[in-house]
């Protein structure tokens, strides 16, 4: 996969398509699940599309839909150690504090 500005962005969407697969599986309602984890509709929606996720809500997840949190992680995205590595130094070149202050 080739180094996209957002690369997490990709992650955590294919994060929550794992998630998605694994409650329709098990015939549940985005409702039924967030219920049994102590959140909302919306929220599972919104780690279904891909927003971020606790570890915690992941260990949740993975509880109730009796998978292996591994599992839901589990994604074919991939980066190379290139890529990392250009992604890691344009983000710390982006913090407050670097060039342009004084």
């Amino acid at each position: 996969m080739s180094l996209s500005k957002y690369p997490e962005k990709a992650f955590l969407e294919a994060i929550g398509k794992n998630i998605k697969a694994y409650r329709v599986k098990k015939g549940l309602t985005l409702e039924q699940l967030g219920e049994d984890i102590g959140t909302d509709k919306s929220n599972m929606l919104r780690i279904e599309q891909g927003k971020n996720i606790t570890l915690l809500t992941l260990l949740k997840l993975s509880g109730f839909l009796e998978v292996e949190p591994h599992i839901l992680i589990k994604t074919t995205f991939s980066m190379s150690m290139e890529d990392i590595e250009k992604y890691v130094i344009r983000k710390k070149d982006k913090k407050p504090g670097k060039s342009g202050e004084k």
